[in-house]
C-alpha cells in the first residue's frame, strides 16, 4: 500500500505543478450512488440452506480540474463484511477465498469494506485521444470486464457469478498502478497490482509489494457496444494453492437507454491458467427493463469445478490428482419496480437457478439442485450521479 501511495503522490505534485498560475482554484464536484438488496436465500441440494443477508455497494466520487486534466477520487465501500456471514452467503457451486484456513465451497465471501480507495488523473491529448493514470492502495487493475456489482446486466441479480473467479475477481485487488491511453475507439491499458487475494478480515487494508501485471485493450464499436480484451500474471494468488496463474479474459458489453427502460447484456469468457490446469468460466447476462417498472433478467453460465472440492467441501490435497467437471447454471428472474420511498428507487423481485452437471455429484447435490431469491432492492444517487463508473 504505501508504495502506491507513494506513487499517488508523485503524480499529484506532476500534475499540480502544471496548475495555471492565474484564476481561482476549481471547485470540486462530487456525487455518489449504490444499492442494497434486502435478500431473502434459498439453496436446495440434497440439504437445504437459508439465510437473509444483503449486498450492497456504495461508490463517491470527487473530481476538479487538475493541471492540464482532470483530478477524480474514488471510494467504493459496502457492509457486506456485516450483513453476510463472516464464512459467506450459501450459493451452490460458488468457489474461492478462504476462511479459517479452509477454501469457501458453496459460499460467496463477502467483499471488503474498503473495495475501491483510488485516485485518477487524464488529461487530453489532442484529437479525440487522452491519457490516464489511475492509482490505488485497494482498486481495479486492467484485467477483465466492469466487475459484476456495477455492470446493468447484474444490476438486479443479486447473486455472485459461478464464473467470478475466472472473470473479474480482481476488481479489489492491493496496490494497483495502471496507465492507459484512450485512441478515438481504442483504450490501451498497463497495470502493476499485488496479485495475492484478500484475506478473511475484511474491515482492513493489506498490502503487499506490486509483483503482478496485466493489460487490457478495449474497442467501443458504437456508443452503446463496447469488446475487451485482457490478461493477467497474478503472483501466487490463493492461500491454499501453490503457484501464480495466468488469467485470460474476454467479453462483449450492450448498454441502452429506452424511453421506458433499458436493455443490456454482457458475455464473458475467461480462463485460469494454474499449476493444475485450466479452469474456465464463461457466461451471459442480459437484463431488459420496460414500462419503467418491470424488469425481467438472465444468466446462463458454465464453470469449471474440481470433483474433490465439490464432494469433500475442501481443498483438494496435493497428493490427489486433478479431476474437473462442468457445471452449468441458468438463472431467471423478474422485479418491479414499487412506489415505496421517495429517497430511493425500490423493486420487488425474485429468480431461480437451474443446474446441470455429472451424475457423479448427485449423491452430494441430489438429481435437481435449484436456488432462489426473493428480495427488496433500494437504490440511491446523487443528481446525476446514476450513469457514473465506478473505475473510470
Amino acid at each position: 500500500m504505501r508504495r502506491a501511495l507513494v506513487v499517488l503522490a508523485a503524480a499529484l505534485v506532476f500534475a499540480g505543478d502544471a496548475i495555471a498560475a492565474d484564476g481561482p482554484p476549481a471547485e470540486w464536484t462530487v456525487g455518489y450512488h449504490g444499492y442494497a438488496f434486502l435478500d431473502v436465500n434459498r439453496q436446495e441440494s440434497t440439504s437445504t440452506a437459508r439465510d437473509f443477508q444483503s449486498e450492497n455497494h456504495v461508490m463517491v466520487f470527487a473530481s476538479r480540474p487538475w493541471g492540464r486534466g482532470t483530478l477524480q477520487l474514488l471510494g467504493t465501500f459496502t457492509l457486506e463484511p456485516a450483513t453476510y456471514r463472516a464464512e459467506g452467503e450459501p450459493e451452490l457451486f460458488q468457489r474461492g477465498e478462504t476462511y479459517d484456513g479452509i477454501l469457501l465451497v458453496d459460499r460467496q465471501h463477502p467483499h471488503d469494506l474498503f473495495t475501491q480507495i483510488a485516485a485518477s488523473w487524464r488529461t487530453p491529448l489532442g484529437a479525440g485521444r487522452s491519457f490516464r493514470l489511475y492509482v490505488a492502495p485497494r482498486g481495479e487493475p486492467a484485467i477483465g470486464p466492469v466487475a459484476y456489482p456495477h455492470r446493468l446486466s447484474a444490476s438486479l441479480n443479486p447473486s455472485a457469478p459461478l464464473a467470478h473467479h475466472n472473470q473479474d475477481s480482481t476488481h479489489a485487488s492491493q496496490d494497483v498502478v495502471t496507465a492507459g491511453f484512450d485512441l478515438s475507439r481504442f483504450t490501451i491499458e498497463a497495470s502493476g497490482f499485488h496479485g495475492r487475494e484478500p484475506d478473511q478480515n475484511r474491515w482492513d487494508l493489506e498490502q503487499g509489494r506490486i509483483d503482478s501485471y496485466s493489460g487490457r485493450v478495449t474497442y467501443r464499436a458504437t456508443p452503446s457496444l463496447s469488446f475487451q480484451v485482457s490478461s493477467a500474471r497474478r503472483e501466487h494468488p490463493e492461500d491454499l494453492e501453490p503457484g501464480s496463474q495466468t488469467r485470460t479474459t474476454g467479453s462483449g458489453m450492450y448498454e441502452r437507454l429506452l424511453p421506458d427502460g433499458f436493455i443490456a447484456v454482457t458475455a464473458t469468457v475467461g480462463k485460469d491458467q494454474t499449476p493444475d490446469g485450466q479452469e474456465w468460466g464463461n457466461g451471459v447476462e442480459a437484463a431488459w427493463k420496460f414500462r419503467k417498472k418491470h424488469v425481467v433478467y438472465s444468466r446462463v453460465e458454465g464453470v469449471t469445478r474440481d470433483i474433490f472440492e465439490l464432494t469433500d467441501k475442501t481443498q483438494r490435497p496435493s497428493g490427489v490428482s486433478p479431476e474437473k467437471t462442468l457445471v452449468e447454471a441458468a438463472t431467471f428472474g423478474y422485479a418491479r419496480s414499487i412506489p415505496l420511498l421517495v429517497e430511493a428507487g425500490t423493486e420487488l423481485g425474485a429468480d431461480v437457478t437451474v443446474y446441470r452437471l455429472t451424475s457423479r455429484l448427485d449423491p452430494v447435490y441430489g438429481d435437481r439442485p435449484f436456488s432462489c431469491h426473493f428480495y427488496l432492492k433500494l437504490s440511491f444517487a446523487s443528481k446525476g450521479a446514476s450513469g457514473h463508473e465506478h473505475h473510470h
